[in-house]
């Protein structure tokens, strides 16, 4: 049994360090997420459905990983959070860009 653990904001923004630096074209897979992923409640988190994976980013002090996943909803990111200390999925976080940056607007559509 895989068990899912959504991340609130604050635990979300400790896991960047700046610069973050976007690994999408040379990352490994250090944990497979796909059990994970599988394991979420797509009506909790907020979503209709998944895309795949469109960057990684990893943060400055090498601790964490972050897989954005596209999903069925306007401006919005599923984000899996990498431990690479514990080769481990540390959490999840839905990133909304709307909120976060202010963007009104807004039917379905996927990202």
């Amino acid at each position: 049994m895989v068990v899912v653990r959504r991340l609130d904001e604050e635990e979300f923004k400790a896991c960047f360090a700046e610069p973050m630096t976007n690994i999408t074209a040379t990352a490994n897979a250090v944990v497979d997420i796909w059990p994970y992923v599988d394991a979420l409640n797509l009506d909790e988190v907020g979503v209709p459905y998944l895309n795949d994976v469109h960057y990684v980013y990893r943060d400055a002090q090498n601790r964490f990983d972050q897989v954005l996943i596209g999903t069925g909803r306007f401006n919005a990111l599923l984000v899996i959070v990498i431990d690479l200390g514990r080769s481990a999925v540390f959490g999840h976080f839905l990133l909304d860009l709307n909120k976060e940056y202010g963007v009104t607007g807004g039917y379905l559509r996927p990202v």
